[in-house]
């Protein structure tokens, strides 16, 4: 066998294993990342434009998030936002007004609160951070599975009365009011 510089490699060189590190005891730690509320915000709008997302949508989102860092500040680690940060946003002027002092529509001031739950959630799933700071929302009864909705109290029976059985059906034609036979 010969080395790469021409000298013919022993036997000691060519079984030997090469030595290896040392495994230690403890417990791997795993680095998380210290993202900060800018870094959340590029990194979910990033995640937005690799799901294909319109530019409309990101660009809106882009704007809400602009919103967020104005309020909670653009270096914040988002380790340290707290739900009562989140909501202060929520309730912010910039949030729930338009520069010129003229109150937002709701669908607007809806999709700012809705981004940051969003872009938070993301860095939650990305490991950035333990847990969102955001508190559960009540799921509106249109969020709930049928299987799981609460029954009203509607009685078919009331509703949709048995036909009494002497009673024969009696259906017209729409286009001309015939009777139709049986």
């Amino acid at each position: 066998m010969t080395t790469t510089n021409g000298q013919h490699a022993t036997d000691d060189q060519t079984t030997k294993p090469a030595a290896k590190k040392p495994k230690s005891k403890g417990a791997k730690k795993t680095a998380k990342p210290t993202w900060t509320l800018t870094e959340t915000a590029l990194a979910y709008l990033e995640s937005l434009k690799a799901a294909r997302k319109s530019e409309s949508t990101i660009n809106a989102y882009a704007a809400d998030l602009d919103l967020a860092t104005e309020v909670l500040g653009a270096e914040t680690p988002i380790a340290a936002i707290t739900p009562a940060d989140v909501e202060r946003f929520n309730a912010s002027q910039q949030v729930t007004t338009t520069k010129s002092g003229r109150a937002k529509a709701q669908p607007t001031i809806e999709r700012s609160r809705r981004v940051l739950r969003l872009a938070l959630t993301f860095a939650e799933q990305q490991g950035a951070i333990e847990t969102a700071p955001i508190e559960a929302k009540p799921r509106a009864k249109k969020d709930v599975p049928l299987s799981q909705r609460e029954v009203l109290g509607h009685d078919d029976a009331k509703l949709y009365p048995a036909a009494d059985p002497s009673d024969p059906a009696q259906i017209a034609y729409a286009s001309t009011g015939e009777q139709a036979s049986a």
